[in-house]
């Protein structure tokens, strides 16, 4: 039922509703209301004009580009527009964009110089990129390819010292490439005379003192190095994660055993996309706990660490914690006041429904009464100053959280919009054409490959399915006698890890970018969305996700991690991710359980017989445990609440 439905058939709820405004101050609550609306309808339009009208999207310029989801635009369309708007009176605004954007994704920014480089201020932007993402910039300078010695030459061209000494550390030859690269994290330290180059040499050489030292400079860094910090500690943190998924044994015995305490809190913090369950309770019984325990007081260097970074990466840490059902036992050692660190200035962070979601969870982990009513006290006491200030986002989160936790002061107006996706309405996938349109997406890797492999193979060996290749793309027609039918567009993904395939690069993103155009060639719009690949791909996937969408796959490691941003993409959209491994058996043996739902010409999924049915051939599976369907995710449910009562404001 629509939020509206539920509003005009609970007066009593309609009345809690009007007192909150009152309380809040109504024409505060309309105006936030109103322009989060805006802001929403301004970025969808900015973002659909800068793929495809220049021209348009030139209108909006300079109400957007000090958005804070700025960053998240296309670079490569930012360039593009960029270029039309060169000497101009906009130019400066289109630095602003470029900026932005290739500061997101600097990698990007930097294998794409040659569509910035020629502008006024292109090298300026190179610069900035380049100290954003050093071990990446010195991995594409090194070599005698022609490309690593012009790009090179990019780098040495720039007079900093900080620049000089990566052309340089990019030329050293005697050193490995993984090497070069944490030498280059640490490149700012060495050009500052605060370490010397046969120092940084040596920290790069050893794993945990590199870890350790980099950990150090961002706890004591702010504003754009800090960024850059984290996105280095970010990707060792996903790589030693993947490993400690191959062997756990060995990961605890010998490549982490030297990590700190608070090295480890970052590492599964920062790693929580690759920290499976298994990782995560291996890594924290085996050396966090001990060590934290052996600390005067217990959990010292933590806490010192939360302290001096304002509680950087808890909220993830926790959400691991609880997959890994270790949230008690990280109480034990660190102390109720955790509590408070986790519930406090949710409204205050970079994004707060992601952190609204983590604290969600957190809740609903928490067994003991007396830590809930701590929680409740917190949580009072922060939706009463949001209110005081205005901020309907801040003092909603805070409600919801209320309901949570049976804060029955506070919960009244939002308790009728807490309710879980128990099902599915299937009508909603088909429309009135009885017809409903897929979209996997599959990436350019090993694990791409064998994944679509597999999920064609499921199809090829059933009769009401016809498959069509398309060289880019394969094309998938499945029809039933009550008159539904499905199509399902999915890329052709290729390894660009093997040599032959390397200039390749950027494939998937082209042949979906054909798929687009084919199904707007159509007049077709996706109502299911796949995600097929690792984790780190899930955020380009996340980017097609529109408001049509009604059912959002994720198969990568953690997927639960992205529901917030699926949620906000589509208000609508039913979940099934999950918090621990994502293997290829379980995601094709849900998706094709799904799709013969659909074509048998079930009306309505049930959730809980659906999950019941699969874990007949999935129960024993640890793995299979981790998945969680709609109903069974408190971010789903926490998210899809938080926009039902804002769409009740209307």
């Amino acid at each position: 039922m629509h939020a509206g439905g539920i509003l005009g058939g609970l007066n009593r709820a309609a009345a809690s509703l009007l007192l909150l405004l009152l309380c809040v101050g109504q024409s505060a609550s309309a105006q936030d209301k109103v322009a989060i609306e805006r802001d929403r309808d301004l970025r969808s339009k900015f973002e659909a004009a800068l793929a495809s009208d220049p021209a348009t999207a030139r209108e909006y310029l300079p109400r957007v580009v000090d958005r804070p989801w700025l960053e998240e635009m296309n670079f490569r369309d930012a360039c593009a527009l960029a270029r039309t708007l060169e000497d101009t009176d906009d130019a400066r605004l289109a630095e602003k964009l470029l900026l932005a954007t290739g500061l997101h994704n600097p990698a990007l920014a930097l294998r794409a110089a040659d569509e910035y480089l020629s502008r006024a201020h292109g090298p300026q932007l190179f610069e900035q990129f380049v100290l954003a993402a050093p071990d990446d910039a010195v991995w594409m300078a090194s070599g005698t390819t022609k490309f690593a010695m012009a790009f090179r030459e990019l780098i040495a061209g720039v007079r900093s010292p900080e620049m000089k000494l990566l052309a340089r550390i990019s030329e050293e030859n005697s050193i490995d490439i993984p090497r070069r690269g944490r030498l280059a994290i640490l490149a700012r330290r060495v050009a500052r005379g605060a370490l010397t180059y046969d120092g940084a040499l040596r920290i790069a050489g050893n794993e945990p003192q590199y870890f350790a030292t980099v950990l150090d400079m961002r706890a004591a860094a702010s504003g754009a190095e800090a960024a850059a910090l984290d996105r280095a500690l970010e990707n060792l943190s996903l790589v030693l994660c993947r490993a400690a998924q191959e062997s756990v044994q060995r990961a605890v015995a010998r490549d982490l055993a030297q990590f700190r305490a608070r090295d480890l809190y970052a590492l599964l913090s920062l790693g929580r996309a690759e920290a499976t369950p298994p990782v995560f309770a291996a890594v924290f019984d085996r050396l966090i706990l001990p060590k934290l325990k052996v600390e005067t007081p217990k959990g010292r260097s933590l806490l010192e660490l939360l302290d001096q970074t304002n509680n950087w990466g808890l909220r993830d840490f926790a959400s691991g914690a609880i997959a890994a059902r270790r949230f008690d036992a990280l109480l034990s050692v660190v102390g109720r006041e955790l509590v408070g660190r986790l519930a406090r200035g949710v409204d205050q962070s970079p994004d707060p429904l992601r952190e609204g979601v983590r604290l969600a969870e957190v809740i609903d982990a928490t067994t003991d009464p007396a830590l809930l009513q701590q929680m409740g006290s917190v949580i009072a006491a922060e939706f009463a100053r949001c209110r005081a200030a205005g901020d309907l986002r801040g003092a909603t989160i805070y409600g919801l959280l209320a309901v949570k936790l049976s804060v029955d002061a506070i919960a009244g107006p939002y308790a009728p919009f807490f309710r879980s996706s128990e099902t599915l309405d299937t009508a909603l996938l088909f429309g009135d054409q009885n017809h409903c349109v897929q979209r996997h997406f599959f990436y350019d890797d090993d694990d791409g490959v064998e994944s679509f492999a597999s999920f064609r193979k499921t199809y090829e060996r059933d009769p009401a399915w016809q498959i069509e290749d398309l060289a880019e793309y394969v094309h998938l027609t499945g029809r039933s006698p009550q008159g539904r039918t499905i199509e399902i567009y999915a890329n052709v993904p290729i390894d660009t890890h093997l040599l032959k395939n390397r200039q390749l690069e950027g494939e998937a993103e082209r042949r979906q970018r054909t798929i687009s155009q084919e199904l707007d060639r159509r007049g077709l719009v996706a109502t299911v969305i796949v995600h097929r690949g690792h984790s780190f791909w899930t955020e380009r996937t996340l980017s097609y996700i529109a408001k049509p969408a009604r059912l959002v796959i994720l198969g990568s490691c953690g997927g639960v991690g992205e529901v917030h941003a699926v949620i906000e993409a589509s208000h609508d959209a039913q979940v099934i991710a999950t918090r621990g491994i994502g293997t290829t058996g379980i995601n094709d043996s849900i998706l094709k359980a799904v799709n013969d739902r659909l074509l048998s010409g079930e009306r309505v999924i049930e959730w809980s017989g659906f999950w019941r049915e699969l874990k007949v051939r999935w129960g024993n599976s640890s793995i299979f445990r981790d998945y969680l369907a709609p109903n069974q995710d408190s971010g789903t449910v926490f998210l899809r609440s938080y926009y039902r009562f804002l769409d009740a404001l209307n």
